[in-house]
């Protein structure tokens, strides 16, 4: 029989309910992760699953970043509309910004990736051109929201 101080039976609880919280946890944060999923990102995911090629994942991630260019302007115009005169010339200030911005990192990405051996430095530089569309998107989507839907 064994018999373990309460120290010890202590210790390994805490060591057992750290490794065993996170595994049992796991798939219940994965599951509410890709309820919360933007329907751009699940669509590239679905076509990347459905060719998992070099040139399907390519294609899926060039769609995706074209949906993320359309969601940006849903929201970039959005704004525009709601927007009073001077706030919707700073907007237009920033955006063209952004447009140097992200001209100057496609540019970067261009550059660095076409210098790798291997097909996978193609996924990755369409995967961060899609990226950089994605986060711009978001932030226009984000200041929509908190100027005048969540109030």
């Amino acid at each position: 029989m064994l018999f373990l101080s309460t120290e010890l039976f202590f210790s390994l609880s805490l060591v057992f309910s750290a490794v065993l919280s996170p595994i049992l946890i796991m798939p219940a944060l994965a599951a509410e992760s890709e309820s919360r999923k933007h329907e751009i990102d699940i669509f590239v995911d679905k076509a990347m699953d459905k060719d998992p090629s070099t040139a399907g994942m390519i294609k899926a991630m060039d769609e995706g970043e074209k949906l993320w260019d359309a969601e940006l302007n849903k929201y970039y115009k959005l704004l525009s509309e709601k927007m009073d005169k001077e706030s919707k010339a700073e907007l237009k200030k920033a955006q063209l910004a952004w447009i140097t911005f992200r001209d100057a990192e496609f540019a970067m990405i261009a550059d660095i990736y076409s210098k790798q051996e291997g097909t996978m430095y193609r996924v990755i530089a369409v995967s961060l051109r899609m990226e950089v569309v994605k986060r711009r998107a978001l932030d226009l989507k984000n200041l929509y929201q908190e100027l005048f839907v969540i109030k």
